[in-house]
């Protein structure tokens, strides 16, 4: 039967243990150290070891048990709430930032990390982390004490570790296919990589610049290219079109979408094909529909590293979190003539774009899937058994 007890409760019982990140002074940072891992290491259910400030080792007694152990459950509580992560094993050490809380589960006999990971995700704890979020009139936040009367539901331990085996199944394939996605783009990129820029993007594409107001728009659904679709990276987000306040670019035809926000972050979204529901796009976007190439080799040649640089280098005077590129001085912005290249490598870019898609596409399903399946099976509604049939395992 399942128990219904607060995170305090299991504290007290000794199941687990939770605490924030360490507050580190500028002084206190230096090399060889701890790498300090921040919310935005925290992504996509994963946590990257790449941020590039660290905590002098010589401090180590000071972080305690903010050091990193392998199999810490994190959820981010500041800013950007709710994402989830399991501290996976690694040789590096690192420390957790203060806006990261981490639970450490030390009776394994009673409370699975996994089950405890996509617990985070469950409608029980979403539901009290929204009414925790809004008794601060500051950004969305989650306190500690806030965290520990949350109240968690806890079946057995073998269907616990059940729920988060199905789950992890599907995690799994995600993640395969992102990594999958992530290098045939890399493998597109490096094919063009070598030669020199000679044209102005005006040359091979035209800028598109129709905007409609979703609000008046006759379509029950919309797919909507905006810059959280573009982060989160399971494709444009399906939705009401009155639920979208402000204009948008229509997408009426295959494009290569720029962001011209925060270039210094380059944000580059290939449209080989239209979805099925009409396409919006945010205005923070440059719509660009290919001329003289197809959309791939585009967006290949507008995600190079030096076009992003040099888009950078034209907000270069300008400060603050908001920079922006005129679309007239991207248009303008040199990049490789696609038809100097030979047909046979053009044909190898697409290629690599279509399996780079083909891998999104299947975790749009996967992702969907998931998420239909954590509500039922944390719930107890639907059996493991089910579930897994349900998502052909």
């Amino acid at each position: 039967m399942a128990e219904h007890v607060t995170i305090a409760a299991l504290m007290q019982r000794g199941i687990l243990t939770m605490g924030d990140g360490y507050r580190t002074k500028r002084s206190e940072h230096g090399q060889p150290g701890h790498r300090i891992i921040r919310v935005a290491d925290v992504r996509d259910g994963n946590v990257f070891l790449d941020g590039d400030d660290f905590v002098s080792d010589e401090y180590t007694p000071q972080m305690g048990a903010k050091v990193a152990i392998p199999g810490d459950v994190l959820l981010t509580t500041k800013g950007t709430v709710g994402r989830v992560a399991v501290m996976p094993a690694t040789d590096e050490p690192a420390v957790y930032s203060p806006q990261l809380c981490y639970f450490r589960i030390i009776d394994r006999n009673v409370l699975d990390p996994g089950y405890l990971r996509y617990w985070f995700g469950s409608k029980e704890f979403l539901a009290q982390a929204s009414f925790l979020q809004g008794n601060t009139d500051m950004a969305p936040y989650i306190s500690l004490s806030d965290l520990r009367a949350a109240t968690i539901t806890l079946p057995s331990l073998p269907e616990q570790t059940s729920i988060a085996a199905v789950l992890g199944v599907l995690d799994d394939k995600i993640a395969a296919n992102t990594r999958l996605a992530a290098t045939a783009d890399d493998l597109a990129r490096a094919l063009l990589a070598l030669a020199e820029p000679n044209v102005p993007v005006s040359e091979i594409a035209v800028h598109s610049r129709l905007t409609v107001s979703p609000e008046g728009m006759a379509a029950l659904r919309v797919a909507h290219f905006s810059l959280p679709a573009f982060d989160v990276g399971t494709g444009p987000e399906v939705v009401a079109p009155e639920s979208i306040k402000s204009n948008k670019f229509l997408v009426s035809e295959p494009a290569v979408l720029v962001s011209k926000l925060n270039p210094r972050f380059p944000r580059v979204w290939n449209i080989p094909h239209l979805p099925v529901e009409p396409a919006l796009a945010s205005t923070e976007f440059v719509v660009l529909v290919p001329t003289a190439c197809s959309t791939t080799v585009l967006w290949a040649l507008t995600s190079q590293p030096r076009f992003g640089a040099a888009l950078e280098g034209m907000v270069a005077g300008t400060s603050g979190s908001h920079q922006r590129v005129k679309p007239a001085e991207m248009l303008a912005t040199l990049v490789p003539d696609p038809r100097r290249f030979e047909p046979s490598l053009l044909a190898q870019v697409d290629a690599l774009g279509a399996r780079s898609l083909a891998a999104r596409t299947e975790n749009v399903t996967l992702v969907a899937t998931r998420d239909t399946l954590l509500p039922q099976l944390m719930s107890g509604k639907l059996m493991v058994r089910e579930a897994a049939e349900m998502a052909g395992l």
